[in-house]
């Protein structure tokens, strides 16, 4: 054999098997990391402000949560000192003392309130104790009232939010969270409406005549500018705030007269203001304490032993050719709160 002074290595692989070919595995490189979750979306980054498709260049969408988030309204519920508030309602429930009843109005608006989905939190303003006790019990937070009046108290309260806030008046013994939810959400922005500037930041709801302001909403950053008081749906208006037209029937209720009170219980009271109406409300006993026959005239002993007089043409409402003393009968009223019938009860 001729050596050629090469080294068979082909040869001697086989001879030797330590020679042989080291097969190097694959750098292996470490498993990717799984995809962070996304992240959970703010109300700002579920808002719509552009929805597929371009506006017209110097308009823009309204903005609106494009599903219900976490809640984030405050509400604010001004409530006077119980001996001066709602003083046009004194004496619609009979026998009931006033600050009791006013108590109870605000009770049922602050629990409504609560019940909703989309408030974070209902802030009281008042410097009365029993509101404050009432308000707690209920879960609401309390702030001092500032004084200076209603619309003081309501830019007091929304100087404590985080966020959107609403200012709600404290007679709405008939709300339904469900229309108040409704409300707010709608006070967001409306996507299928286009603005020639900037959507409206704030909105309001109107009374059921039209002329006061149940509901005051602003959006994050921009002024509440409460105008409550004489006309305030014109004022609110002319400040820029937007109305809203929805069907809220039980939100609109607000309750300044015995009339007002009437329409609520159609609707269907709260709890608390319920309460007081089941016994002192449309369709009460009483047991007749005095009657004079010449003038068809008397009075009547509540329950509670509370006197209240019915005049000539409530007994001739009646049907009745007369009442004896001590005599239980059933009471009606109407709108103004004054007994206009009395019956015998179970007799319509």
């Amino acid at each position: 054999m001729v050596s050629t002074g090469l080294i068979n290595t082909t040869g001697n692989r086989r001879q030797n098997p330590s020679l042989r070919r080291v097969t190097v595995p694959p750098r292996l490189h470490p498993p990717a990391a799984p995809p962070a979750p996304p992240a959970r979306p703010t109300p700002a980054a579920k808002s719509c402000l552009l929805p597929p498709g371009t506006a017209s260049e110097g308009y823009r969408y309204a903005w609106q949560d494009c599903a219900v988030g976490e809640p984030d309204w405050t509400v604010v519920v001004p409530v006077k000192r119980l001996p001066v508030a709602k003083s046009r309602l004194r004496g619609a429930l009979p026998g009931v003392p006033h600050e009791m009843f006013a108590l109870a109005l605000a009770r049922d608006t602050i629990r409504a309130a609560l019940a909703c989905p989309v408030v974070a939190r209902v802030t009281v303003v008042t410097d009365d104790a029993a509101v404050a006790r009432a308000a707690g019990a209920e879960g609401a937070q309390v702030l001092a009232d500032p004084g200076g009046g209603l619309n003081a108290a309501f830019a007091a309260g929304a100087g404590t939010a985080g966020g959107r806030v609403a200012a709600l008046t404290a007679d709405l013994p008939a709300l339904r969270p469900a229309e108040l939810t409704d409300a707010l959400r709608a006070a967001t922005g409306d996507p299928a409406r286009v603005y020639a500037t900037d959507s409206p930041t704030r909105y309001f709801v109107a009374d059921a005549p039209g002329t006061g302001t149940v509901l005051l909403t602003a959006a994050p950053g921009t002024p509440l500018d409460p105008r409550f008081g004489a006309d305030s749906a014109t004022a609110h208006a002319a400040s820029g705030a937007v109305a809203l037209t929805g069907d809220w029937p039980t939100l609109r209720r607000d309750v300044d007269t015995a009339a007002d009170l009437a329409e609520a219980v159609v609707l269907g009271l709260g709890p608390h203001t319920g309460a007081l109406a089941a016994v002192y409300g449309a369709g009460m006993q009483g047991t007749v304490a005095t009657y004079d026959q010449q003038t068809r005239s008397g009075t009547l002993l509540l329950d509670d032993g509370t006197e209240l007089a019915f005049p000539a043409a409530a007994f001739d409402a009646s049907g009745l050719r007369l009442l004896r003393l001590g005599q239980r009968v059933t009471i009606h009223r109407d709108p103004s709160g004054q007994v206009d019938r009395v019956a015998i009860p179970g007799v319509s």
